[in-house]
C-alpha cells in the first residue's frame, strides 16, 4: 500500500509525505490509535518506504524491496507482534543487539513492535538504551493504543503519530470493496456500530457481523436473570468458531465499556448498556467489564471452546 491509499487521516498523511520527501524520518516512531484504526497498516507503509530502492518517489510499490515488504517477507523488516513474550526484556535485548548488524539487502533495517502497551517498564528501559544511541540505518516503529502507556523517556525519544477512525462513509466504501456481495444496509449498520472504525467493521463482517452483536446483547441481558440456563445456553453458541467467539467478546467489550460510561452519567446509545447500568452498582459493572476483558485474553490462549464457554458462563454470573 502507498501512503496516499491509507484511509482518511489527511493531515497525518500530508505530514508523513513531507517528511518522506525530505528524507527526515525520525529513527523512532510511535503510532497510537484505537484497535482497528490502521496502526499496523501505517507501520507497513513506513517500513516499505525504508526498504524501497527507488531513486524517485518512495515507497514506489513496484521495486523488489516494496514487493517483499507488501508480502511481509522482507529480511530487513523484523516484527515483534505484541504479546508479552515478544516484548519481554530478553526479546528487547535481542532486538537491541541485532539492530547493530547491517541490513541484508535494503538501505535500512526496520523493527515493527506491535501492541507496545504490553511492554512492561523493564523492557521499555532496556529498549531505551538503543533509542538513546541509535545505530545508523535502523528504523524503529512502535504501535500502541495510547502513547501515554509508554514511559516518558521512550516518548521523548520518539515521534508520535496519532491515527483516527476513517468515518462511516469511508468505512462503508472500503467494506463494500472487500465484500461486494454483502448487503449494503448491513454494512452501513455495522459501520455505524463500529463508529467508522475500518478494522473493527471488517472483522465484524468476517466473523458474523450482526449475529455477533445480537448474541453479545443477549448474553448481557441473560446476566441479569435469576436462572443460570439461559446464560449457559447463549455462551454455548460461541463454540461455532473461534473467530465468531472473538467477535462476540469484542462486542461485549464495547457494551461493557458503555455500561461503565452509563454508570457514571455519560450518555451512550446502547440500550443494553443503559439497562445494565440501571440494574447494577458501579462496582458490579466494573467487575463484569473486567471479566469480559479477561475472557477475551483467555480465548487468545487457544483454550478448548467447550470448556471456555462453560467457564465464561460461570464467570459472568460471579
Amino acid at each position: 500500500m502507498l501512503l496516499s491509499e491509507f484511509a482518511a487521516n489527511a493531515e497525518l498523511k500530508y505530514e508523513l509525505s513531507e517528511i518522506m520527501k525530505r528524507g527526515t524520518l525520525p529513527h523512532a516512531i510511535i503510532i497510537e490509535g484505537a484497535e482497528g484504526t490502521g496502526k499496523r497498516t501505517l507501520a507497513d507503509v513506513i517500513a516499505g518506504y525504508c526498504v524501497c530502492t527507488s531513486e524517485s518517489e518512495k515507497p514506489c510499490g513496484v521495486c523488489n524491496g516494496c514487493m517483499k515488504a507488501q508480502k511481509h517477507i522482507h529480511p530487513d523488516i523484523i516484527y515483534a507482534d505484541g504479546n508479552e513474550k515478544a516484548l519481554s526484556v530478553d526479546s528487547v535485548r535481542n532486538i537491541r543487539s541485532g539492530a547493530y548488524i547491517k541490513p541484508n539487502e535494503a538501505p535500512m533495517k526496520v523493527y515493527i513492535l506491535s501492541n507496545c502497551e504490553k511492554m512492561l517498564a523493564p523492557a521499555q528501559n532496556a529498549f531505551l538504551k538503543v533509542l538513546e544511541e541509535p545505530p545508523k540505518n535502523v528504523q524503529f516503529i512502535m504501535t500502541v493504543k495510547s502513547a501515554s502507556s509508554m514511559l516518558q523517556t521512550v516518548r521523548s525519544r520518539s515521534r508520535i503519530f496519532s491515527v483516527f477512525p476513517a468515518g462511516i462513509e469511508e468505512t462503508v466504501r472500503i467494506a463494500q470493496k472487500r465484500f461486494p456481495n454483502k448487503d449494503i444496509s448491513e454494512i452501513e449498520h455495522i459501520a455505524e456500530i463500529c463508529d467508522g472504525n475500518i478494522g473493527m467493521t471488517l472483522q465484524m463482517i468476517e466473523s458474523g457481523g450482526e449475529e455477533a452483536r445480537k448474541l453479545a446483547e443477549e448474553i448481557f441481558n441473560a446476566i441479569t436473570q435469576s436462572v443460570e440456563y439461559p446464560l449457559l445456553s447463549l455462551t454455548g453458541r460461541l463454540t461455532e468458531s473461534r473467530n465468531f467467539a472473538a467477535s462476540v467478546l469484542d462486542c461485549m467489550g464495547e457494551i461493557a465499556a458503555d455500561c461503565v460510561k452509563a454508570s457514571v452519567g455519560v450518555k451512550v446509545s446502547s440500550e443494553t448498556a443503559l439497562q445494565t447500568a440501571e440494574r447494577y452498582s458501579k462496582k458490579r459493572i466494573a467487575e463484569i467489564a473486567e471479566n469480559v476483558r479477561y475472557a477475551r485474553k483467555v480465548l487468545n490462549t487457544n483454550v478448548n471452546l467447550n470448556l471456555f464457554c462453560t467457564w465464561l458462563s460461570s464467570v459472568l454470573r460471579t
